[in-house]
């Protein structure tokens, strides 16, 4: 039942409001006129479809560079686990500096600041390590883990980016206008056309009309942020958080 009910808020009922409102006005006082509502139609209903297209793609978007970014991760960890001149807390030192990349990373996603200065010195230390380490790193196992921690940076930078820069909050609004603006110009041609039928007709057609509108823009305003938890489309971030592999292969 939750996944029928999730679309459902606030804003829900206060369209549904306005449409048996303005139904109530229109049948009370007779009020109608004969007008193409199909151009206002597509003017609400085309960016809609659009603004909820490109956040089902802002959405795989971001599970493949999550999906990178915990790769990138675990791929680093083996690397320096399956170097065999390295002591244990030099790799103890690095699965702690990638668990903390890791959870400021995901919290961030889930709500919490953002510390990109301590992801990118928690970064930095693991560089540092490398260098400091050389005798015991080959250059060619130092080079995969430089490569792997640059696409892991490069995947935090591209999300968090992703995150900020959302669908454009123009459209959004103007779809949201448009919804509360949608009865004033239906309803009055819906009574116009529906003058010989029951007045249930036109209440109940009304508000089939909002609802379908105001449920399509709750749909967006979900996905806009697949991060937070809540709708039940959004990206179950704790598949991508860290965890050491105590028995790497």
């Amino acid at each position: 039942m939750q996944k029928y009910l999730a679309i459902i808020n606030d804003k829900t009922g206060y369209v549904l409001l306005v449409c048996l409102g303005i139904s109530y006005l229109c049948i009370s006082l007779d009020f109608s006129f004969n007008l193409n509502v199909t151009l206002f139609s597509i003017a609400v209903i085309f960016p809609l479809v659009f603004t909820i297209r490109q956040s089902f793609r802002r959405r795989d978007e971001v599970i493949k560079l999550l999906s990178v970014f915990k790769s990138s991760l675990n791929a680093v960890y083996r690397c320096f686990a399956n170097i065999e001149k390295l002591d244990e807390p030099k790799k103890d030192f690095v699965a702690e500096r990638l668990q903390e990349i890791s959870g400021l990373f995901l919290g961030a996603l889930r709500g919490q600041d953002y510390d990109a200065d301590t992801v990118r010195q928690r970064l930095t230390d693991i560089f540092a390590l490398i260098q400091d380490n050389k005798a015991q790193i080959s250059n060619g196992v130092a080079l995969k883990i430089i490569r792997f921690l640059q696409d892991l940076e490069e995947s935090m930078e591209n999300t968090i980016g992703i995150k900020t820069h959302g669908s454009p909050i123009s459209l959004r609004a103007y779809c949201l206008v448009f919804i509360y603006l949608f009865p004033v110009i239906f309803i009055p041609t819906l009574v116009y056309d529906m003058q010989e039928g029951e007045a249930w007709v036109v209440y109940a057609l009304a508000v089939i009309h909002g609802f379908i509108l105001i449920s399509l823009y709750n749909v967006q305003d979900d996905l806009e942020n697949p991060f937070d938890q809540v709708g039940l489309d959004d990206i179950q971030l704790e598949e991508f958080q860290f965890q050491r592999q105590h028995n790497p292969v």
